[in-house]
């Protein structure tokens, strides 16, 4: 009878820790694919278009707000990331930051534009 005791003992035991372990693998698992769900890009790549504006095309296949002023438009946020105070979007255009507006920067077939969210 001892022996009985002993042997279930050992198997409720050996469940619990098994029921455990599946519990907090599965919670991870949970956790990951959460984490992986909120994460945004934070660059954005593409080739530019003969006579497209650099705006015009990342308008094109992203959502995108701007803000305009006296020097043309300024991107605001795309895909729902927003700058702020600390983090902005930058493009640059052939691996040359981009020196005017999104707007009057023309493109050609040939040049590769990058955006990026930075910060200082």
């Amino acid at each position: 009878m001892k022996n009985q005791t002993k042997i279930i003992a050992v198997v409720i035991a050996v469940l619990a820790i098994v029921g455990v372990g599946y519990y907090v693998a599965s919670n991870r698992s949970d956790q990951a694919s959460q984490s992986a769900e909120t994460v945004q890009e934070k660059t954005i790549a593409y080739t530019g278009q003969d006579g497209k504006s650099v705006c015009d095309l990342l308008k094109e296949t992203h959502q995108v707000e701007v803000t305009e002023s006296s020097m043309g438009e300024m991107v605001k946020s795309i895909d729902g990331l927003a700058s702020t105070d600390y983090e902005f979007w930058l493009y640059s255009i052939n691996n040359k930051p981009g020196e005017i507006s999104c707007d009057k920067q023309m493109t050609t077939s040939s040049d590769q534009i990058l955006w990026e969210y930075k910060g200082y």
